[in-house]
């Protein structure tokens, strides 16, 4: 078997790259010069494979319409083989990302006044989405044990929501983003026959399943919802999972194979569809990208695990959500928090929101006091501003390096 480096460090300046950009990096941290721990890109070469794929369709020079045969059959091979899952080819969509899949059927499976549940913390996009199409949208808090510093489901709370809004559509995230968690058998279970029991229609972004720890095992929302009866729609994409976040294309599993027909039909009317090196790039993702992703998540979860350690051990006051899956963890830092609202009163001018718009009270700290760029929990959904997340998805060097950092920055206060 050969053996992937995750450790050598990869120059991504001039890469066009968003999460090394100073202009994006001060809009969070007010501070363009901070390390980018923030938006979901690791810093990972891509597998071989799909380095191979990509210069092979380029080196002739001509980039023409494309003409694919195999899509749906190559992800119904990995999702297979990386999750036991099988699935008739007649519910399966290839649609151009994951943002723009999830719109789509926003738009398609829901009227102005159907109410769109959001599970908080959540992915900001899910909010603007909801927005821009003019859906009231309500939010479902996950619970969160200060003790062990882990989220859950609230599902008592889901029920309540399902009875006072029927008929609404769930904006579902597994594994979530951002706390980590992995829902389980019981909890995907027991959604599925709510969202059945009270007619709502589950739509599932699972951007983050490839990338569960070797310990923990991700079950795709489709298998739940297909014992349970229930409506639903499972998405996956190859972006985060093989580190092709620039390349947009989201295999798309519907329950119902009428729904998938439309989801098509919607995509052919609007001229939509995956491009010719997102396909390239995913199909050799599938085809071969296997052993690397394995190796990867190994790398990953030591990671987390290391913050966490780090965290607790040099006594920082802050504690690690240890995420189940992917590169990115939140941080409790609620024991540090009114020192930090001290320091921006005495020095406002580091904290100045207008030169950093997405970000908040920690990020600034973290960007002016650490020199770390961070993701502010504020940007997640109101009341998670006690909350920063950390993108570990680089070598342990630079890990090492942004957590002495914080270290130091947290023992100045």
């Amino acid at each position: 078997m050969h053996s992937f480096d995750f450790s050598t460090i990869v120059d991504r300046t001039d890469s066009l790259s968003v999460k090394y950009a100073p202009d994006a990096i001060r809009s969070i941290c007010n501070n363009a010069q901070a390390m980018p721990f923030w938006v979901a890109d690791m810093d990972f070469s891509v597998p071989p494979s799909v380095s191979q794929a990509l210069a092979g369709q380029v080196s002739h020079g001509v980039l023409g319409y494309p003409y694919f045969t195999n899509l749906r059959q190559n992800f119904c091979y990995w999702s297979a083989k990386r999750h036991a899952w099988d699935i008739s080819l007649n519910r399966i969509a290839i649609g151009p990302g994951m943002l723009t899949s999830l719109a789509l059927m926003v738009e398609l499976f829901s009227s102005p006044d159907t109410t769109i549940i959001i599970p908080m913390p959540a992915y900001k996009p899910f909010v603007k989405m909801a927005q821009a199409l003019k859906r009231p949208w309500t939010e479902w808090p996950l619970e969160y044990d200060e003790i062990s510093h882990r989220f859950s489901f609230d599902l008592e709370k889901l029920e309540s929501l399902l009875k006072a809004n029927p008929s609404s559509l769930l904006l579902f995230c597994s594994p979530h983003n951002p706390t980590g968690h992995v829902s389980s058998d019981y909890e995907l279970d027991t959604i599925a026959s709510l969202a059945k029991k009270y007619n709502t229609m589950v739509l599932s972004d699972e951007i983050h399943a490839d990338l569960t720890y070797p310990s923990t095992v991700h079950i795709p929302f489709d298998v739940a919802a297909r014992r349970q009866g229930c409506r639903a729609v499972t998405c996956m994409a190859p972006s985060k999972s093989f580190n092709i976040s620039g390349e947009h294309y989201c295999g798309v599993v519907c329950t119902d194979a009428e729904d998938c027909k439309a989801f098509i039909d919607r995509m052919q009317t609007l001229f939509l569809g995956p491009s010719l090196l997102s396909s390239v790039t995913a199909s050799a993702a599938y085809a071969e990208g296997y052993e690397w992703l394995m190796q990867l998540t190994e790398y990953l979860e030591h990671n987390a695990l290391h913050i966490a350690s780090f965290l607790r051990d040099n006594h920082t006051g802050l504690h690690a959500v240890v995420p189940s899956a992917s590169f990115i963890g939140l941080i409790d830092c609620t024991e540090i928090f009114e020192r930090v609202r001290k320091d921006a009163s005495r020095f406002p001018r580091l904290y100045d929101p207008a030169t950093s718009r997405e970000g908040g009270l920690l990020s600034r700290f973290f960007g002016q006091r650490a020199g770390i760029a961070l993701n502010d929990g504020s940007w997640f959904g109101s009341g998670y501003d006690h909350f920063v997340r950390f993108n570990f998805g680089t070598s342990r060097q630079k890990i090492d390096q942004a957590l002495e950092n914080i270290s130091k920055a947290i023992s100045m206060l």
